[in-house]
């Protein structure tokens, strides 16, 4: 393969992701059962345990896509102390609020 034929496939496979991440992301069913416990989650995010993770990191991926930096963080506070920064997930979205709610 030579270089002009790298550049060509490299320019067609950059069209293409750009062409994905225009794309609506459409949940999965599994990903609409953690929403629906992430939803239960924003009512009353004391009540989370270990068992919640998968939820909290699907509804903050969600918020943060969403551009909700504000809403995480309040609902980070209402956690129950250690639970984000038991998972690497949850601290990154965490971290990545703070940052753009403190500009």
């Amino acid at each position: 393969m030579t270089a002009r034929d790298v550049s060509a496939t490299l320019r067609k496979v950059s069209a293409l992701r750009a062409l994905c991440l225009r794309l609506p992301h459409l949940p999965t069913p599994k990903e609409r059962t953690l929403l629906r416990r992430f939803e239960i989650l924003v009512a009353a995010p004391q009540t989370a345990s270990a068992d919640d993770t998968e939820a909290l990191a699907v509804g903050w991926r969600q918020w943060w896509k969403e551009g909700r930096s504000d809403a995480l963080c309040a609902m980070a506070e209402r956690l129950p102390a250690g639970l984000v920064e038991r998972d690497r997930r949850l601290a990154s979205y965490l971290a990545a609020a703070l940052a753009t709610v403190r500009r």
